[in-house]
């Protein structure tokens, strides 16, 4: 019995010893739990700045514009915008029966439609057989010449309006034409009145121009009455003019 009481009594002093040692003896009888004071030090996060390269600027690169090809040449269309100055005739280029100058010659001619046409010189302007008795609108045109084929709707115009009073006849004076592209002219621009070629009136041509200051500019319109030019236009000419100069001679 005695050896069993001391032997408790080591148990007892041995586990008192456990508690001491670790301090959970004072922690059991503390009516307040000691708080440990931790020093917790923030971590300052510093941001770091990253430096972004910046390309190069892509230099923009401009693509090789293609030339445009050269459009050959079309007859008779009226999206050409030529100069619509024609080079004069030359005395040179004339056969050599109509380099004598003879007064009131006669100029025997044939329009594109097939009808002969008579134009005699006169010193103040010329005389017409055919179409006695009318004022004569004698125009000097091109083919290639957009005024000249802006000017077609005044022609058109003032020939049916004064269908009984005025004619007009028209030389194309801007190359040949072949008969394909005659026929496509009048077609496209409904031309009633006569037009006759160029090269088959080149001692025309020279007489207008060297008595009646032609330059070679087109269109150029004369109005003729009883053999006398009464006006004469350079380039271009609305209607309202000419209409207005026509009325003056019908009075």
């Amino acid at each position: 019995m005695r050896k069993m009481n001391i032997g408790l009594l080591q148990s007892t002093l041995l586990t008192v010893m456990l508690f001491t040692q670790t301090g959970c003896v004072f922690g059991l009888f503390d009516e307040e739990p000691t708080q440990s004071l931790i020093q917790v030090t923030p971590t300052i996060q510093t941001s770091t700045t990253i430096q972004i390269e910046t390309p190069p600027p892509v230099k923009k690169v401009t693509p090789p514009v293609a030339t445009k090809a050269q459009t050959p040449h079309v007859e008779c269309t009226d999206e050409v915008d030529s100069g619509c100055q024609k080079e004069l005739i030359k005395p040179e280029e004339l056969a050599p029966k109509k380099l004598i100058q003879v007064n009131n010659q006669i100029h025997k001619l044939k329009s594109i439609q097939g009808h002969n046409i008579t134009i005699e010189e006169r010193s103040t302007g010329y005389s017409f057989p055919e179409f006695q008795n009318r004022i004569v609108v004698l125009e000097m045109f091109g083919k290639n010449c957009s005024h000249c084929i802006r000017e077609m709707p005044t022609m058109r115009k003032l020939k049916r309006r004064y269908r009984n009073h005025i004619e007009i006849i028209a030389l194309q004076v801007e190359g040949k034409m072949s008969k394909r592209e005659a026929s496509r002219l009048l077609k496209r621009h409904k031309i009633t009145y006569p037009i006759i070629s160029g090269d088959d009136a080149k001692a025309l041509q020279f007489h207008v121009q060297s008595t009646f200051g032609w330059t070679g500019i087109l269109p150029f319109i004369m109005v003729i009455k009883d053999g006398i030019t009464e006006f004469t236009y350079r380039g271009e000419v609305s209607y309202n003019r000419i209409n207005k100069d026509i009325l003056s001679l019908l009075k």
